[in-house]
């Protein structure tokens, strides 16, 4: 990362990162594709998050094919007057068996599994399911398509809690996917991640 630096680093291609939010899940439940819809809330938080971003010189909006990704994306690309893309490689991870279930009842109907969950973050998959393990190897090469595919160039991403720990390894490699909980990603905020070349740089959290 010095040595881009000090030989003149070039215009940065920027990640603007958001998870689409808040939705309708009064019950606390586990969800991954498709999803749960936007709540009234999460429209008028997205729409204005829209707005914030309003003077980036956004180009392109990408996000999963979920049902509240899908519906933030294109409130999004409206607000910024660009082009959304559905990437089905970023879709949330998948909870298998306990897709749809309060976490109080996985708890009780799978308390073995949720303690190897509590030693092994990254590399658990609940039955049926995927782990974080699983979900960087399928996104990451998306998101490096991205970054090559916009060099120079400011893009959102409506990401969700395992596809946003993906891309924020991309700049920070030596953050464990185990730890991205560390990093607060609120729905409907904004993190800002600045690619020059393959090295990558946080340039806000959590705004």
């Amino acid at each position: 990362m010095l040595d881009r630096f000090l030989a003149g680093a070039p215009s940065p291609t920027r990640f603007w990162l958001t998870r689409a939010g808040p939705v309708d899940n009064p019950e606390g439940v586990l969800y991954s594709h498709p999803g749960l819809p936007l709540a009234p809330a999460g429209l008028a938080a997205i729409r204005a998050a829209g707005e914030r971003l309003a003077a980036e010189d956004v180009r392109h909006v990408y996000a999963s094919d979920g049902r509240a990704e899908a519906e933030a994306a294109r409130l999004l690309a409206e607000a910024l007057g660009v082009a959304y893309t559905l990437e089905t490689a970023l879709r949330e991870r998948s909870w298998g068996a306990w897709e749809g279930l309060p976490f109080a009842e996985v708890r009780r109907r799978w308390p073995d599994e949720v303690e190897r969950w509590t030693r092994d973050e990254a590399g658990f998959a609940p039955p049926g399911g995927e782990s974080l393990d699983q979900v960087e190897r399928r996104a990451r090469p998306v998101l490096e398509r991205l970054r090559a595919q916009h060099p120079g160039e400011a893009v959102v991403v409506v990401g969700n809690c395992a596809v946003n720990r993906v891309a924020l390894r991309m700049a920070l490699p030596f953050l464990p996917l185990a730890e991205g909980l560390r990093l607060e990603q609120d729905f409907a905020a904004w993190t800002e991640l600045r690619f020059y070349g393959g090295d990558g740089v946080l340039a806000a959290l959590n705004v």
